[in-house]
């Protein structure tokens, strides 16, 4: 879908798929858009993502009180839990309208403080710094990654941290396992590309930053996919993705592809934790 598009098509694709689409992730998925963290594997999705908030939260040792900017912040629930439970001050950015107006009805809801606008994330229009950046599958969907590394530099406080998780792809994966199961993943999810996690670890070196943490939690977070292959199953769902369009129905056939490619580490769930320089 990408491969022909210019930067601007791109995010034009990703705002208009937010925009209609998100009451839906809401109502299958629940508020927290990204995948769960499975201590037991007993745990409900609910949960499970929840628990992904949490880990993330303690390994990159998020202070209490914390400005935090919450990049691709979809429908705000990470910077809800952020406020709830660390009384952390977050700022969530994205580009849909749509996420914005569920954000700022989930945070008067749980009733805490929490900002949410809607921003380009390559072009953050803030002349404050924050002591922590997070960004939480969200940085596959930039069209200039580095770039937005580099760049993410100027926002951060001295010491301040990045924390950043997404998909990765494998570092040995053949053609043909490539074109069956990773580029399915790449076009239903809306990835410009997708690369292995050294390219993150390099790229936050050679942009004053220093790599403080690097861990694979793949195993802990697959079943994310194993049990939305089942909502995705349902003929329900099938039936709703087909009225949408051919992107909704592309996300079903990303969903089946990512089960197979991270029970065969093809692709992977990374998470990096650097520190400014």
């Amino acid at each position: 879908m990408f491969l022909q598009s210019t930067g601007e098509e791109q995010k034009e694709a990703i705002k208009h798929f937010y925009d209609r689409l998100s009451p839906h992730f809401r109502s299958l998925w629940g508020p927290h858009l990204h995948d769960g963290y499975y201590k037991t594997g007993k745990e409900t999705r609910e949960r499970a993502q929840e628990q992904l908030v949490e880990f993330l939260a303690e390994l990159a040792e998020i202070p209490r009180g914390s400005r935090v900017l919450d990049v691709g912040c979809g429908l705000g629930a990470t910077s809800v839990w952020l406020a709830e439970h660390l009384a952390c001050r977050p700022t969530g950015v994205t580009l849909s309208d749509q996420q914005v107006q569920m954000a700022r009805e989930l945070a008067a809801e749980h009733q805490v403080e929490a900002e949410f606008q809607v921003m380009d994330a390559e072009h953050l229009e803030f002349e404050e710094t924050f002591d922590a950046i997070w960004m939480v599958g969200v940085l596959g969907h930039l069209p200039c990654q580095e770039s937005f590394l580099r760049s993410a530099h100027r926002l951060i406080r001295s010491k301040g941290r990045f924390l950043l998780a997404d998909w990765t792809v494998g570092p040995e994966v053949g053609e043909s396992d490539y074109a069956a199961l990773v580029e399915p993943v790449i076009k239903g999810m809306l990835m410009p590309t997708i690369v292995p996690v050294d390219s993150y670890v390099q790229w936050f070196e050679e942009s004053e930053f220093k790599v403080v943490k690097s861990v694979d939690i793949t195993e802990e977070t697959r079943k994310t996919w194993e049990q939305s292959v089942q909502i995705v199953q349902a003929p329900k769902v099938f039936k709703l993705a087909t009225s949408l369009g051919r992107d909704a129905l592309d996300l079903l056939s990303a969903v089946r592809a990512m089960k197979k490619a991270m029970k065969r580490r093809l692709v992977r769930y990374s998470v990096v934790v650097a520190e400014k320089i």
